[in-house]
């Protein structure tokens, strides 16, 4: 019993001290990181708006983005690329390979750091960041099929360390499962709630 006791001890204490170690390694290297970020996050983002919005203005995109839906799907139109094969061009050469990178890259710094959470960015990263709406979990969000069932494993053992919530725990899994069941979400840090009399899916993470 003793022995046994010993043995948990020795395994708490190992984890503590690696969590420890990843934390002094994020804190050290968070500007570096930061900025990398961004830049994968700004890519991803303003790349994909290109294909719908046909421009890299982010002003306009947001005035797209804010119009009524009827407004929008009417500007939405009006923007659609003549040639059939320019979508197709950009996603083969410009997403596709940019995902997979950006997802290998996010794997590495959760190994190395811990996964990197706005919340844990804002510990030690007081300025403002270059678009308000920047979360790397986004970047996960698009990986590709072929890294699911690691990142799968990956993102459990951060919500088991306490470094992602439930809710971006959850998100993430109803991705890497094919966003075929919204069993998923409600069975990780989501609720399904009514409001102006229609079902709302809404997180219960602060």
């Amino acid at each position: 019993m003793k022995f046994k006791l010993m043995v948990i001890s020795l395994l708490f204490c190992k984890a503590i001290y690696a969590q420890s170690v990843k934390d002094s390694l994020f804190q050290k290297d968070i500007i570096s990181l930061v900025e990398e970020m961004e830049f994968m996050y700004g890519y991803d983002q303003v790349i994909r708006e290109y294909t719908l919005f046909k421009t890299f203005d982010k002003s306009e995109t947001d005035r797209i983005e804010n119009l009524p839906d009827s407004l929008k799907m009417e500007e939405m139109d009006k923007r659609q690329f003549e040639s059939d094969s320019i979508g197709h061009i950009i996603w083969k050469r410009y997403i596709s390979p940019k995902d997979e990178e950006h997802t290998l890259r996010m794997i590495e710094i959760t190994r190395k750091y811990g996964f990197p959470t706005v919340d844990r960015i804002r510990k030690h990263y007081s300025k403002n960041f270059i678009d308000e709406e920047f979360n790397p979990y986004i970047l996960l969000v698009h990986a590709p099929k072929k890294y699911w069932e690691e990142l799968k494993l990956l993102m459990k053992s951060e919500l088991d360390k306490g470094r992602i919530s439930k809710c971006i725990y959850g998100h993430l899994l109803w991705h890497f499962t094919g966003r075929t069941s919204l069993q998923v979400l409600l069975d990780n840090g989501f609720e399904m709630v009514i409001e102006n009399g229609k079902s709302v899916l809404k997180s219960t993470c602060k």
